[in-house]
């Protein structure tokens, strides 16, 4: 199939379902109908329908410069809109079933400011390694350091680097299509995990798995297998907690340090429009403005397209107020990207209640805190000490929470969103116990 004359890639499962929608083009097929048609003697999940018809229409690049390809009726299923013509069919010669993949990796950065070191001890650590994992907190750079790598190492693997971006998979039942899909496999839907293993037994090959923190099971154990089953694949993987899989090796990747801060800063201040040279006189500013942003890339980022119109000055008086948290981003990035906001609504859905709960109440020490600090702050919360000790180290390892020599402490901007949301929450309890109160009387 190809667009302009160019090959259109698209998995076994999506081609099902387009094939099914031209036959019937202007017709809604009700979604058990695709289902039933697509995946015959198989049971699956209506996830699994929405998952390969969104694969379908990024591949017909559906929806741009306003030309509709298919329709959507909420509740009930899906049509083929754009205009069917029917031509002679031609002969094709046969597809070789051994099907290498690309070296399919997103583009690299224009600069990567202030990791050059980590670039290379890494990729020097990455030899050898079946599993290296770049930990840290939301936004601090783990996807753009591990594409470098790949980058950089994918050439030496005969069978290439292959990218799979697992952020818009939402259940670890999809984890294996996702892989599939991206490893290139046909009917990559119905794809189980003895069919990539089996492609992967031989292969010599660089696999790069980001965003996995929402899957960190599944993944961990997925893991395991390639690595005990194909031992010349090497896998990269970037989460907001390491996986604890069997021989992984992890890598904490640590805030820039303030004279890198600055630079990044600087750098998209100038990338947004702003006039550099006039920064001059602000390098305190700035340096204090990035240490509140506890030197992580992405709030960076954020905060320098807005001082590239607003100033710093008025962005700096503004950054402790929670409207900081709805600053926008790239309009390219990944919807949990685009503000700060959503990067930690991210991770704070990702939280059990314990976890919420404490995180919610240690947000308020606006210094470092002691265990038994913590201990005071959540007095009314039915945790023993043990719990909490456990639920601390649990955040930490989620990088809600930085620990140095036994003192806790909530970067900023994680410490704001934490406190906005235990006072909305507390909004909502109010009401709700005066009315409970009420009608109990």
């Amino acid at each position: 199939m190809t667009r302009d004359g160019v090959p259109i890639e698209l998995g076994g499962r999506s081609f099902d379902l387009l094939v099914a929608l031209i036959e019937q083009p202007g017709r809604i097929i009700p979604k058990r109908e695709l289902v039933r048609r697509v995946w015959p003697d198989v049971s699956v999940e209506e996830v699994a329908l929405r998952f390969h018809m969104t694969r379908l229409r990024k591949a017909l690049d559906d929806g741009h410069d306003g030309r509709r390809l298919i329709t959507t009726q909420v509740g009930v299923g899906y049509g083929f809109v754009g205009v069917v013509t029917r031509a002679e069919a031609r002969a094709f010669p046969p597809q070789s079933k051994d099907v290498r993949p690309k070296i399919t990796l997103p583009s690299r950065s224009d600069r990567l400011i202030g990791r050059e070191t980590e670039l290379r001890a890494l990729g020097e650590h990455a030899a050898g390694v079946g599993l290296l994992t770049i930990s840290g907190p939301a936004g601090a750079g783990k996807t753009a350091l591990a594409v470098e790598i790949a980058h950089d190492l994918g050439p030496g693997f005969a069978d290439g680097a292959t990218f799979v971006d697992l952020a818009a998979v939402p259940s670890p039942d999809m984890l294996i299509p996702a892989v599939a899909t991206a490893l290139g496999l046909m009917a990559a839907a119905n794809s189980s995990i003895s069919v990539v293993l089996d492609y992967l037994r031989d292969r010599r090959l660089l696999l790069i798995l980001d965003t996995v923190e929402h899957l960190i099971e599944a993944t961990a154990s997925l893991c395991e297998l390639i690595i005990a089953t194909a031992p010349n694949v090497q896998i990269l993987a970037t989460s907001r907690q390491p996986l604890r899989a069997r021989n992984e090796r992890v890598h904490r990747l640590a805030p820039h340090t303030p004279s890198a801060a600055i630079e990044l800063f600087t750098h998209h201040v100038s990338t947004a429009g702003g006039l550099v040279d006039a920064l001059g006189n602000d390098v305190p500013a700035i340096a204090e403005l990035c240490r509140q942003l506890d030197g992580l890339a992405l709030p960076i980022e954020i905060a320098a397209i807005r001082a590239a119109t607003h100033g710093i000055d008025a962005t700096s008086k503004m950054l402790g107020d929670h409207l900081s948290l709805f600053w926008p981003g790239r309009r390219t990035a990944a919807p949990h990207q685009q503000t700060l906001k959503a990067s930690l609504d991210w991770s704070f859905d990702l939280l059990s209640v314990a976890e919420r709960e404490v995180l919610g109440r240690v947000s308020a020490l606006n210094a470092t805190f002691s265990l038994e600090t913590a201990f005071a702050a959540v007095s009314d919360v039915p945790l023993d000490r043990a719990t909490l000790a456990a639920t601390l180290d649990d955040l930490t390892d989620k990088s809600l929470i930085l620990v140095d020599a036994g003192l806790y402490r909530c970067p900023e901007m994680i410490r704001l969103y934490a406190c906005e949301h235990a006072r909305a929450l507390e909004a909502l309890r109010s009401p709700c116990a005066t009315a409970l109160s009420n009608r109990v009387n």
